[in-house]
């Protein structure tokens, strides 16, 4: 018997059947056996292992893998011995073969195997190494250690003698990984108990750690193992890379950077270390430095015969799979470095998929170069997928964002002549006028933050804002708002002012756009003084109203609360309610609104106004307060009997001399008084944002909507103001009723 293959199994069933029938082609062409040691399956490992061997034996696992694969060890019968793992696919045995066929085994005492180790079910993400499998069968060979178990060999190694695919560490199902880890670790640290000193051991329980995201704790036993490495005089390759990568993960990347630079000094050919050392100089800005060590890197995997990961059994391949990171990270150094012209060279030999990671760079470097029109090329060659397209365009987008604004025209009329409405959008944006239903349509249809131009340009063509809008979902709405306040910057003062100009409403559809306008203006506007107080109130009001609208309940504050979907619709209800009781408990109240503060620092210059306006009505004097009310009564008195001149006259010195809110409610009475129904509206408006629990200034902002035929909003301020005051029940039915007649 020439080769014996031997491997233990323990609940193996989900890669067993791919393993063994890969080792097919070697068995039949070597005179081979299989040995199979079963360690306590519960699964169908035994019965796939029948279906290749009659060689099954079982035994019970007892926490020790060098005993099990000795007691494995011990069935061969031939003079080599291949071992391998349950979930490791042969590949490629064509040397292995050769290797016996030729009588060159006659000169080896061992070899080692290449494997890839898949990290990710797509295969892209993977790390390789070599490692010894192939022994000749001596009395004296065996393995040492507890947990990742180490051959006692001889050499001379024959390298990379076959190729495996190992699926050991893709960990799909988290809770096998977790129990895998824990299982390693609570063997290890029986093992460190023995021997605490023991640099093998320190190290695979800071790799164990590492695999678990432990940083701090895989450093301190990787350290350990390099340190007592070092004073015995070496110090393996693995134990260098894994201690790169965890400065890297740790963030100290001077560390990293000193540790590589003094290990290339002897060895410039560890692709590995030339990875982290490159990642490490572009993270300290040292472009240069970095952008020629990922280039070592690149040329080494493209060389990897010359490497030290197929020359060195020590030598992990972690970054084997990171090729492309390397390019990507490259292209944006060049970028950095003003490089343009480095970057279009490199795209020539690029693939799509890679090309997609860098739009921005290469769109950018075009129109430094002013060869945009290349742009167009690239979008050509793209597939007809709308995500590929998507991503395309998203990138260029960003691109005209960045861009002199008078450098846009000539994109938008490039992408004008492609399909679809990315054209249209582009063929409005250079001047095309589209009717308010085509608009709309467009604005439905497609997502994107970007065809938010469209009501850009919609707006300049004095289309309605809310026939634009018309149909779309909040969450469209506020993206749109967001993207014109942010990119189209000179609309905002319009925005705010037809904002303020809008009418009062509980119209849902309304609210919608209201609210998302507000929100947008208040967080992206950089409005100051009168107008971010004015903004301030009426997004809590918007939003609060359209809250209990779109409830489509009749529900106390309290049971709205329950129903608020984010923190931002708990904020609105809660400062709401805190207003609504503010005069019942005036400590209380400044008490809530500090509270209120601490949890919501991003709404703070918006709290403080309200308290600070509360406080200046607090510290008003007895007398004058008597005089506010007795200066009220007496223009509501002159009002009442027709004295209206006299009235705006008083109302003017009101306002001089108390300087609060009032004002707008009895400016609101007396265009009512004067049949300025729209005017009486903006009034009462400013009335109800500054308190939108006054039941008077609702039931007039009803009024006014009776009078303007507004008969749907009528209704519901009327119901707003009999839930606010149940007196009004009575009169309000009456009016209700002469509405429906």
């Amino acid at each position: 018997m020439l080769l014996s293959i031997t491997m233990m199994v323990r609940n193996e069933e989900k890669y067993l059947d791919k393993t063994l029938s890969s080792l097919q082609p070697l068995m039949k062409n070597i005179n081979s056996e299989l040995i199979i040691l079963d360690t306590g399956s519960s699964d169908k490992s035994i019965d796939i292992a029948k279906k290749y061997t009659d060689k099954i034996y079982c035994t019970k696992w007892n926490n020790n893998f060098a005993q099990m694969r000795n007691q494995s060890i011990s069935y061969a019968k031939g003079e080599w011995i291949l071992v391998l793992d349950a979930d490791e696919e042969l590949l490629d045995c064509n040397n292995l073969i050769e290797f016996f066929n030729s009588n060159l085994y006659k000169k080896y005492n061992c070899a080692s195997i290449e494997l890839r180790n898949i990290h990710s079910e797509d295969e892209k993400a993977y790390s390789k190494g070599s490692i010894l499998r192939l022994f000749k069968n001596d009395k004296g060979f065996k393995y040492e250690g507890a947990i990742h178990e180490q051959p006692t060999y001889r050499e001379p190694i024959y390298n990379n003698i076959a190729l495996f695919k190992h699926y050991g560490y893709m960990y799909v199902n988290e809770e096998l990984r977790q129990t895998k880890l824990k299982r390693n670790e609570q063997i290890l640290f029986q093992e460190l108990k023995k021997n605490p000193n023991d640099p093998y051991v320190n190290f695979q329980l800071g790799k164990n750690h590492l695999a678990s995201d432990k940083h701090q704790e895989a450093l301190e036993y990787i350290n350990k193992a390099y340190v007592v490495y070092s004073k015995s005089g070496y110090v393996p390759i693995y134990i260098i890379s894994n201690l790169a990568r965890l400065y890297i993960c740790l963030s100290e990347f001077e560390k990293c950077e000193k540790l590589c630079t003094n290990y290339m000094k002897k060895d410039n050919k560890n692709i590995d270390i030339c990875y982290y050392l490159g990642l490490t100089q572009k993270t300290l800005g040292k472009y240069k430095h970095s952008i020629k060590t990922y280039q070592r890197y690149i040329f080494l995997i493209e060389n990897y015969d010359v490497s030290t990961q197929a020359n060195n059994i020590e030598c992990d391949g972690d970054t084997l799979s990171l090729k492309e990171n390397a390019e990507i990270d490259i292209v944006n150094m060049c970028y950095e470095l003003k490089m343009y012209n480095e970057i279009i060279k490199k795209i020539d030999n690029m693939e799509i998929e890679q090309i997609k990671k860098i739009y921005l760079q290469i769109f950018m470097s075009l129109y430094k170069l002013g060869n945009i029109e290349k742009i167009l090329d690239i979008y050509k060659k793209i597939s007809d997928s709308i995500v590929e397209k998507n991503t395309f365009k998203l990138n260029l987008e960003t691109m005209i964002t960045i861009i002199k604004e008078d450098d846009r025209s000539k994109i938008y009329e490039m992408f004008s002549m492609i399909d679809g409405n990315y054209a249209v959008l582009n063929n409005v944006r250079n001047g095309e006028k589209l009717s308010i239903e085509e608009l709309n349509q467009i604005l439905k249809n497609e997502k994107e933050s970007y065809y938010s131009d469209l009501i850009y340009f919609g707006l300049n063509q004095d289309h309605s804002l809310t026939d634009l809008l018309n149909g779309m979902s909040n969450v469209n709405i506020q993206n749109h708002f967001d993207y014109l306040i942010n990119h189209r910057r000179d609309c905002i003062l319009d925005l705010y002012n037809y904002l303020l100009e809008a009418s009062n409403t509980l119209d849902l559809n309304k609210l919608s756009i209201y609210s998302s306008l507000s929100k947008s203006l208040l967080l992206y506007g950089n409005l100051k003084y009168e107008k971010y107080e004015n903004l301030f109130l009426m997004y809590i009001t918007y939003n609060y109203d359209y809250l209990r609208q779109a409830s489509n309940k009749d529900l106390t504050d309290e049971q709205l609360m329950i129903f608020a979907k984010n923190e931002e619709d708990v904020f609105i209800i809660k400062i709401t309610m805190i207003q609504k009781n503010k005069e019942f408990n005036k400590l209380k109240y400044i008490k809530e609104m500090k509270i209120l503060l601490i949890d919501n620092h991003h709404h703070k210059k918006g709290i403080e106004i309200l308290i600070e306006k509360f406080k200046k009505e607090l510290n008003e004097s007895e007398e004058v307060k008597i005089l506010n009310s007795k200066y009220k009564a007496i223009i509501e008195e002159n009002i009442n009997l027709g004295n209206i001149n006299e009235s705006i006259q008083m109302i003017k010195e009101y306002k001089e001399i108390f300087d609060n809110n009032e004002t707008f409610n009895l400016n609101g009475i007396i265009n009512t008084c004067l049949s300025k129904f729209m005017e009486a509206d903006k009034d009462f408006k400013m009335a109800y944002i500054n308190n939108r629990y006054d039941d008077n200034v609702i039931f007039n902002i009803a009024y006014v909507k009776e009078k303007l035929n507004d008969f749907d909003n009528a209704k519901k301020f009327y119901l707003e103001a009999v839930k606010l005051n149940c007196n009004l029940k009575e009169e309000v039915e009456e009016i209700l009723d002469k509405i429906v007649k």
